[in-house]
């Protein structure tokens, strides 16, 4: 029996490959160690537009931004993410996963997940229309009608003083509650609705994370300059992001303290949730369960990545990284 390798040297064994490769969902193509293509698809060429005598001996980086891709591979198989156009201009989304091995050519597999990709943002963006929309709500609605509420109890208790009721200090502290109350809602809706995300708004969004989150457990926002975010959905997402890292810090690794450090690096800002809690949550122990992909998600959707870390000793560390290519930066003092 001949090896993998006298097959896929044998004619008929190459073209059963290409038979194989050309029933997959997916287009194939390859490049030579100069990064010229050298096989063409029915696949690839309905995905980019390009007919095979249009692409054959031309660098792939006309194609895609190779170079980028490549520039931090390790190992022989790469699975990723990239955004190029057809041939047509039509933006297109594409999960590339490119496979090295000893020989002339790198065989490259591409999916086009341009649909898929739109219905991820539009059920993302529908979330979050719905978050905001229950946020203002709560906040203009029920926190108006408790705040009510407490002012007519407030005004009954003073006049049962001036009559010298005993049921006067029962209604005062009926107000108390209801103050309380209205607190509580309040925060819950700025969580569902932060502030609003102006370039400036994503520090004071996580200023206000910090302080929420400071009733449940020492937390503290550092941020050395101002940082602004031009992009408000980015903005928005690193938020998410934050809050997400927190109330799971809070509700399932019980830490003493929390730090929120946003930070600039060259283009890019980095965003770090770090907590000293012994227990490791679900973050770094479902690494495919539903919050991590979320997360992963909206790091994808600002262009960026988001990294988990545990440690037994130190504890759990969230770092988001994303482009921002447009900031101004400002001295300003920690809070």
């Amino acid at each position: 029996m001949g090896t993998e390798e006298d097959a896929l040297k044998d004619p008929n064994g190459e073209h059963e490959l290409q038979q194989l490769l050309d029933a997959l969902p997916v287009g194939h193509l390859s490049v030579d160690r100069e990064n010229l293509i050298r096989r063409w698809s029915k696949g690839a060429a309905a995905i980019f537009g390009w007919n095979a005598h249009e692409v054959m001996g031309q660098p792939i980086q006309k194609l895609v931004d190779w170079n980028r891709l490549i520039g931090n591979a390790s190992g022989l198989a790469l699975e990723q993410e990239a955004e190029t156009t057809r041939k047509s201009g039509e933006p297109v989304e594409l999960r590339l996963l490119h496979l090295g091995d000893a020989s002339e050519e790198t065989l490259i597999l591409a999916e086009d997940i341009t649909e898929q990709k739109f219905l991820e943002r539009a059920l993302l963006e529908a979330t979050e229309r719905e978050q905001r929309r229950i946020g203002q709500e709560l906040h203009d609605h029920l926190c108006q009608h408790l705040l009510g509420a407490a002012f007519a109890a407030k005004a009954l208790a003073g006049a049962l003083d001036r009559d010298g009721s005993r049921h006067a200090a029962a209604l005062h502290d009926l107000a108390r509650l209801i103050n309380d109350s209205v607190t509580q809602a309040r925060d819950i809706s700025r969580g569902l609705h932060p502030v609003e995300l102006d370039s400036a708004g994503l520090m004071s969004a996580l200023q206000e994370l910090a302080t929420r989150a400071s009733h449940s457990v020492r937390c503290e926002f550092h941020c050395k300059s101002s940082i602004l975010v031009e992009n408000s959905v980015s903005a928005r997402n690193a938020y998410r992001i934050a809050q997400e890292a927190v109330t799971t810090a809070i509700q399932q690794s019980r830490p003493s303290r929390i730090t929120i450090n946003l930070s600039r690096k060259n283009d890019s800002i980095c965003l770090e949730i770090l907590d000293d809690g012994k227990s490791e949550s679900e973050l770094t122990r479902e690494p495919y369960g539903t919050t991590v992909r979320t997360l992963r998600y909206r790091a994808q959707a600002m262009g960026g990545r988001v990294d988990f870390q545990f440690d037994p000793g130190s504890g759990t560390r969230v770092i988001c990284t994303f482009p921002n290519p447009h900031e101004r930066t400002e001295i300003r003092q920690d809070h």
